[in-house]
């Protein structure tokens, strides 16, 4: 019976460029979570109880303003003046005119302070308003 012999091989080298691909296709995805993230984070507020609140099932293509207990207005986490929310609802609904418009308003805050927001919104051309509160228990 005859052995078989391994012919002396060099080994194959080892392929970098799929490994690049990768580890570039990964980076570009977190740099997109991340941004994407940032976007929708929201300032913490004490949300009025709601029996009526119901929980979406598609939270996509929302604009997110707050109002604190304080009367200070936020686009997420960013707190700006009714002036600068104009500007900015009015540039939003340009780029996507399906914005709906979220208002959050802590329970402390005056009712005054959301009647402003409010009315700067629809100023800016935002109609569907959708007011964000806890589901009472």
């Amino acid at each position: 019976m005859k052995k078989l012999r391994r012919r002396n091989q060099e080994p194959e080298d080892f392929q970098m460029a799929p490994m690049i691909d990768m580890v570039f296709l990964l980076l570009v995805f977190f740099m997109t979570v991340a941004s994407v993230a940032k976007s929708q984070r929201q300032v913490e507020l004490d949300l009025p109880e709601s029996e009526e609140s119901k929980i979406p099932e598609d939270v996509s293509g929302r604009g997110i303003l707050s109002v604190d207990a304080d009367g200070l207005y936020y686009i997420g986490d960013e707190p700006h003046s009714l002036e600068e929310l104009g500007v900015v609802i009015k540039r939003r609904l340009a780029a996507d005119p399906e914005l709906r418009v979220q208002v959050r308003a802590d329970q402390a805050s005056e009712y005054a302070a959301v009647q402003k927001l409010l009315k700067v919104a629809a100023q800016a051309g935002a109609y569907e308003i959708i007011y964000a509160t806890y589901e009472a228990r």
